[in-house]
């Protein structure tokens, strides 16, 4: 990683023969994606089902915790955005997918934020792509329960394998979980593997990273990342 590898394609063509390396169409360009776009449709969806019991709770002033957690979430994703926004603004060479969704195999339904298993469902607030490599993001707001890196490990693997398999670049994929408004982040459990961060320690923390990809590999991996081909069926 770094310097060009005989290992690594030459081309952008030979790295990605079944994708479309030209321009992509807008629904297959997962960089039109905006943040939050998976919670977003969840909520839609819960408040479809629930309506009747959402507006008799308001009513009496009791909100409904799964809706009030969606919408919390939903926070905490659009503020990593913006800190994001700001990075891929000054440094260009950065990259930012938003809201990638991996349904499990013969089911629509998504087990949860940062969630993976191996050849399942995989669900990622944002995927970053930058000189120092590729990171999936989860982002926590307030949390009012335990955090645990278990899914945001499992995620950051099963990125690598769809990754590496599309690309043939070997890239390795670091897991964060990054907390909004919350001072003292705490994962409960093992946490090898994944970085911690607050939200305002993320843009710093990435810029302080060594570089480890080439242009040329930080090329092929985004232009496989943003293509929905590539996570179709993954």
């Amino acid at each position: 990683m770094g310097t060009d590898s005989p290992s690594v394609p030459v081309t952008v063509s030979d790295a990605l023969p079944n994708l479309r390396t030209g321009r992509l169409a807008r629904g297959d360009d997962l960089t039109n994606n905006r943040p939050a776009k998976h919670l977003i449709a969840r909520r839609r969806a819960y408040r479809r089902q629930h309506l009747g019991s959402l507006v008799r709770g308001r009513l009496r002033g009791q909100y409904d915790p799964k809706h009030r957690a969606l919408s919390r979430r939903i926070v905490g994703v659009r503020a990593v955005a913006g800190e994001l926004w700001d990075l891929v603004a000054q440094r260009p060479i950065w990259r930012v997918i938003q809201s990638i969704q991996v349904p499990s195999s013969g089911s629509g339904h998504l087990r949860g934020p940062g969630s993976a298993h191996h050849g399942g469902a995989l669900e990622l607030d944002q995927l970053v792509i930058g000189p120092s490599g590729v990171y999936t993001i989860e982002s926590v707001f307030r949390p009012v329960q335990d955090v645990t890196a278990d899914a945001a490990r499992n995620a950051a693997r099963r990125t690598q394998e769809i990754l590496g398999r599309a690309t043939r670049v070997p890239v390795t994929v670091q897991a964060l979980i990054v907390f909004v408004r919350s001072d003292q982040p705490r994962v409960e459990g093992p946490r090898d593997g994944v970085e911690v961060l607050t939200v305002d320690e993320l843009v710093p923390w990435l810029e302080s990273r060594r570089a480890t990809l080439t242009d040329r590999e930080l090329e092929i991996v985004h232009l496989a990342a943003r293509d929905r081909r590539t996570w179709a069926g993954a």
